[in-house]
């Protein structure tokens, strides 16, 4: 498999075993603050033991070697995290997940400015069909209560862009380790704030799904991906999110999705699917 394939592979991963998040943020059912100090706390777990893996003895050396690109990166991750929160907080789902979808758009953007890759036609045209799907899907169900929700997943959009443009500008160094700085970070801005210690059972076997395996693992992927395959086609995998996401819902809470979301979503996934078929011939 070349490196192009295993990033793309790494990202369908990612994004499948990511999910099911957002549908555990609603059942677990917690304030903004304690979700962003749990998510951010508790994936520093996962993150170390993968590092004591991978490095060993050398483990703290690697924080070190991230450089000033792993400050930025951590302050990425941190803010796209905590905005998130208040994004599936403040606002529908839908609304979330389709705008966060807009990450490769500015992946794309980003690329032409920092890196100088020029996105093919045909990614140009799947990236416009996606935004076509976002919209039918995100259609009739934008609020004025949700304006701050709405704003945060942009945030977060741009954000994850930017991020995985940044990845990819310093192929050579390992990010992983920011992401632990990155949560450390996002911990530290919840911690003075009135966290929710009182936890039932079911939230917190819920909290240890979310926290320890559907959130690290995928960002740690989306860390690593963008080394082997252009970011703005990982970011373009990513967004099938916003159907798997809705999905979820839809199977678990019984919450049925309009027909505008349903049209969207099919129209979304088929971009995506062509896109990865394509790709996955042309480097074969």
């Amino acid at each position: 498999m070349n490196t192009r394939n295993k990033g793309l592979l790494l990202s369908l991963i990612g994004v499948i075993i990511l999910s099911p998040d957002s549908l555990l943020i609603r059942l677990v059912d917690l304030d903004d603050f304690s979700l962003i100090f749990y998510r951010s706390a508790l994936p520093v777990l996962t993150v170390f033991l993968f590092l004591l893996y991978y490095y060993k003895s050398a483990v703290f050396t690697s924080f070190i070697l991230i450089g000033f690109p792993g400050i930025v990166y951590a302050i990425l991750y941190a803010i796209t995290h905590i905005c998130f929160v208040y994004s599936i907080q403040h606002t529908a789902v839908a609304n979330t997940l389709v705008l966060i979808a807009a990450a490769p758009i500015f992946a794309a953007i980003f690329s032409v400015f920092i890196l100088r890759e020029i996105p093919n036609f045909f990614t140009w045209i799947i990236i416009f069909i996606a935004v076509i799907g976002m919209v039918i899907i995100g259609w009739g169900s934008y609020t004025s209560t949700g304006i701050f929700g709405d704003a945060m997943a942009l945030i977060v959009a741009a954000g994850m862009g930017f991020s995985m443009v940044l990845v990819r500008f310093y192929k050579d160094k390992d990010l992983v380790p920011a992401c632990l700085l990155g949560c450390i970070i996002a911990a530290l801005y919840a911690l003075p704030f009135n966290i929710n210690f009182s936890l039932n059972n079911s939230q917190i076997y819920l909290l240890l799904i979310m926290c320890l395996i559907i959130l690290p693992i995928p960002f740690m992927i989306l860390t690593i991906a963008p080394k082997y395959a252009p970011a703005h086609e990982v970011a373009l995998i990513f967004l099938m999110e916003s159907v798997l996401g809705t999905t979820w819902v839809w199977f678990i809470i019984k919450e049925t999705p309009p027909s505008n979301t349903i049209i969207g979503g099919i129209i979304l996934l088929i971009a995506v699917s062509i896109f990865i078929f394509k790709s996955t011939r042309e480097s074969n």
